[in-house]
């Protein structure tokens, strides 16, 4: 009887052993590198070494896309935000007391330099310079005899003094009521759009009411706040880049105009005013977020920012060799929004995994999908 069971046990035995091992020799056969490893996060659904085929076939590759490691300009920028404003901008005002008679100016329109706005009721100027004319008429003619007799020694000197006075004070209320009489034309002192019109035709007008707000909005400023530290990397026409909500994705060109001689002793910045080519787009009042470059390399290895691994402590990426990811390991320079500049770790013509790295591992099978290859960044 003890026989008896000692072959039924041996025989149970066997029977478990090849249960477990027909998978793991099933592994060991499919010859693909990186089977059975740990670190499969199945991100995108597919395990890290792949899967296996029902009828015992190839292990299928984790799909993904790729990038290739290419050579291009990349900057330094230092990030803030500023509000646009117009380089002039301007209420003008009316400098006579009257009605307005026309306008020939509307709120969005577009004025050239000198062209008329408005016009205001000038019958009483005019009026005043007539009666101007005519008393400069008479003091040149009391001033023309008073010197006539001054010179044959007739009166004395005080009375053509007197004379010339009079005069020259005529002479200086005709040219005041001229300059008066132009003020009943409102012209634009400089061409740009009209912003607002604050007045209606017929409304009458006293000195200094606001008749028009008038700006130009190309080029447009932005100051901003730079940190004292970054002084010896500023200089004029260091060039920037501007992003606003209106216009997302879209990036303005944009240079420094002015940097502010002195250092805010409470906040510790420096004022830089930049100058914005808004392109008939962007508005005074816009929040901009501000992309200043602080340096520049014109040659420097580049890859996107997705390749980026997210799974681990350093800096690494997957790179597609011979069907499989490679992790490696990089040192990264520059990087801006798009794209990472590699100091260490790539070669020029290599191709990084952008898309379906979640779950990957080094040595997982992997495909690229068809059309999954980026083109190299512009």
């Amino acid at each position: 009887m003890a026989l008896l069971l000692l072959l039924a046990a041996g025989c149970g035995g066997g029977g478990e052993q090849a249960t477990g091992g027909g998978p793991q020799a099933g592994e060991r056969r499919s010859g693909q590198p990186g089977a059975g490893q740990p670190g499969r996060r199945g991100g995108n659904g597919f395990a890290g070494a792949g899967f296996e085929f029902p009828d015992g076939g190839r292990t299928a590759g984790v799909p993904v896309e790729v990038a290739a490691v290419v050579r291009r300009p990349i900057a330094q920028y230092f990030e803030t935000n500023g509000t646009l404003e117009a380089e002039h901008d301007i209420d003008l005002v009316a400098r006579v007391v009257g009605p307005v008679v026309e306008l020939a100016a509307e709120e969005g329109m577009r004025v050239a330099k000198g062209q008329l706005l408005a016009r205001i009721d000038a019958s009483e100027v005019r009026a005043q310079l007539a009666v101007a004319q005519v008393r400069l008429e008479e003091t040149k003619a009391d001033f023309e005899r008073m010197q006539a007799l001054f010179d044959n020694e007739l009166v004395a000197r005080d009375e053509l003094d007197a004379a010339r006075a009079a005069y020259e004070s005529a002479l200086g209320d005709v040219e005041r009521t001229r300059i008066q009489l132009n003020y009943t034309e409102i012209t634009a002192p400089f061409g740009g759009l009209i912003a607002r019109r604050y007045v209606r035709r017929g409304q009458f007008v006293s000195t200094g009411t606001q008749l028009f707000r008038l700006s130009d909005f190309d080029p447009l400023l932005c100051p901003i706040q730079v940190p004292e530290r970054e002084l010896g990397r500023l200089r004029i026409g260091q060039p920037a880049e501007i992003e606003v909500e209106a216009w997302p994705g879209h990036r303005f060109g944009a240079r420094v105009l002015r940097i502010s001689p002195v250092v805010d002793a409470d906040s510790g910045t420096i004022r830089v005013t930049l100058q914005v080519a808004g392109e008939g787009r962007l508005r005074p009042g816009m929040f901009a977020s501000v992309f200043l470059e602080m340096e520049s390399r014109p040659d420097a290895l580049v890859i996107p920012k997705q390749a980026l691994a997210l799974d681990s402590l350093g800096d690494t990426v997957f790179v597609a060799r011979d069907g499989v990811a490679e992790r490696r390991a990089i040192e990264i320079g520059f990087e801006n929004a798009e794209l990472l500049e590699v100091e260490r770790g790539l070669e020029e013509g290599e191709l990084v995994v952008v898309v379906g790295q979640d779950g990957l591992s080094d040595g997982t099978p992997i495909e690229v999908l068809q059309g999954g290859r980026r083109p190299a960044p512009p």
